[in-house]
């Protein structure tokens, strides 16, 4: 871990040993996925699935002794009802893996090496959550907390990846709404009201929301974002109602006796 001198190039480490580690078990998800995929949007956490459990418990010790492994790293952890939570210190360097379980999850290889070229470590190839899956919770996810880097990532799926979110993830996830202290968001909505509400932000959005992702994007990619997402993110509101009008017109057929 010599080389190790930001804060990515530990979390690549971390991805790395993960995937060595738990090869069929490990599936990456969140910002990080993304990065993986040449998205310019800078992330500082790491969040996992691990398949096929049905509780943290199980694979917490397995997990901690992977870490303890590793000479030089140091770390805390706290489980809890939501995850596994590991804040990871390497030298004066941070970063956090959030690890919950499941007993299946759609997921797709990627290779790391695009992050890992100019580091000095080596490639591997990894387990991230299915395109369209991941997609469908990042939808939710804006729709919980309602931040501007949940509509960036949205935007480079669409945009750059050519995803669209599976519908029955993004179903599931309305029917069931987290709440957090800054939103007051119904604990059920439909999909007619999600897009209603994407459409609304979008149409607000302005340059001085763009200033939330300084933090995550290069300068150069701040200047004239704003329309970028609003133009790109109404395109997809509508493919989205268009899949789901159709799927709905189907299903009609279908039950026709």
């Amino acid at each position: 871990m010599n080389n190790i001198e930001t804060t990515e190039e530990l979390m690549l480490f971390l991805i790395n040993l993960f995937g060595e580690s738990f090869p069929q078990s490990a599936i990456l998800k969140g910002g990080m996925t993304l990065r993986l995929l040449d998205s310019p949007r800078y992330t500082n956490e790491l969040d996992y699935v691990f398949i096929p459990y049905k509780s943290k418990k199980e694979i917490e010790e397995s997990i901690l002794k992977v870490l303890d492994d590793v000479d030089g790293l140091t770390y805390t952890h706290n489980l809890n009802s939501k995850c596994l939570r590991i804040k990871v210190k390497y030298n004066n360097l941070l970063t956090q893996i959030e690890v919950n379980v499941a007993e299946d999850c759609p997921s797709v290889s990627v290779t790391t090496a695009s992050m890992a070229i100019n580091t000095g470590q080596l490639s591997r190839v990894v387990r991230i959550m299915d395109y369209s899956v991941s997609m469908a919770h990042k939808l939710a996810v804006w729709n919980e907390r309602n931040l501007v880097r949940d509509l960036y990532d949205l935007y480079f799926y669409y945009v750059f990846l050519k995803i669209l979110p599976d519908i029955s993830t993004l179903e599931e996830r309305l029917k069931n709404i987290a709440s957090i202290k800054q939103n007051k968001n119904p604990k059920v909505m439909d999909m007619a009201a999600l897009l209603q509400k994407l459409r609304s932000a979008l149409q607000a959005l302005t340059t001085k929301d763009i200033n939330e992702l300084a933090d995550y994007l290069p300068a150069e990619d701040l200047p004239g974002l704003e329309m970028k997402l609003k133009t790109n993110l109404l395109k997809l509101c509508d493919e989205i109602e268009l899949t789901t009008t159709n799927s709905q017109s189907y299903m009609s057929v279908l039950q026709i006796p």
